[in-house]
């Protein structure tokens, strides 16, 4: 689906080499820009809990492509006789703490539409090696109320489970210092200790404060570990080099 979006009119585009679709593509970008972001949220559910704290940098190549690195805290409670899928090991325990150092490239494929590949290492409670993608594109960027697409999946290659969230939102309104997003979400969670596919879903809403960079999204619903509900907030920096 992504491939078919990026080459609508294969025909017509055949004909351009890369470097005419990107212009630029391999020359450094100068300024540089390296962008800071620091998050925090937490996850509560009938049947575990999470809470979790981190940072991410990312640093510019070209206009097109970056490197970035991410360091994430987590703190996970699972209830007795259960086997969440964010169980490092898969044990029933009353509470896990471990950390997670990523890094890998961003793809700035077309306007308003980013990739991030990432690669890391769990440590403290959990030594997984995992592997991330992360997606997000804005649609119709020229009406009232764009939509924003979006998903991340990673693969703990301890546990051996895939989890998957997704995301659709629209601009439901913009003003000059703040905007407002709402639409609905979920998360997929199969192979390894949960065995046959599980998930959970339901609406979401986000809210953005321009002036100050800082963001914060809630989600509530009701899936394979009954109601739960998911808070983020996040807070960015820029700099020019």
């Amino acid at each position: 689906m992504t491939v078919a979006v990026l080459v609508t009119a294969s025909d017509g585009l055949a004909q351009f080499s890369p470097a005419q679709l990107y212009p630029g593509f391999f020359e450094l970008q100068n300024p540089g820009r390296l962008d800071a972001m620091v998050f925090s949220g937490g996850y509560i559910s009938d049947q575990y809990g999470v809470v979790q704290q981190g940072f991410q940098l990312e640093q510019s190549l070209t206009r097109y492509v970056g490197v970035f690195g991410r360091m994430t805290g987590y703190e996970l409670f699972v209830g007795s006789n259960f086997g969440s899928p964010l169980s490092p090991d898969g044990s029933h325990s009353a509470r896990f703490n471990f950390g997670r150092a990523q890094g890998g490239f961003d793809f700035m494929l077309y306007p308003g539409t980013r990739l991030y590949i990432s690669g890391g290492k769990d440590f403290a409670d959990s030594n997984a090696d995992v592997i991330e993608g992360d997606f997000s594109s804005w649609l119709f960027l020229h009406s009232l109320h764009p939509v924003n697409f979006s998903f991340s999946s990673i693969h703990n290659y301890e546990n051996r489970v895939t989890s998957t969230e997704i995301d659709v939102q629209a601009l439901v309104l913009s003003r000059k210092n703040y905007m407002m997003t709402a639409g609905a979400g979920g998360a997929m969670h199969n192979g390894g200790i949960v065995g046959n596919a599980s998930g959970q879903g339901g609406p979401d809403f986000g809210l953005y404060y321009r002036p100050w960079q800082i963001g914060l999204s809630v989600q509530a619903g009701y899936g394979s570990s009954r109601q739960y509900g998911e808070i983020t907030m996040y807070k960015a920096f820029n700099f020019l080099e």
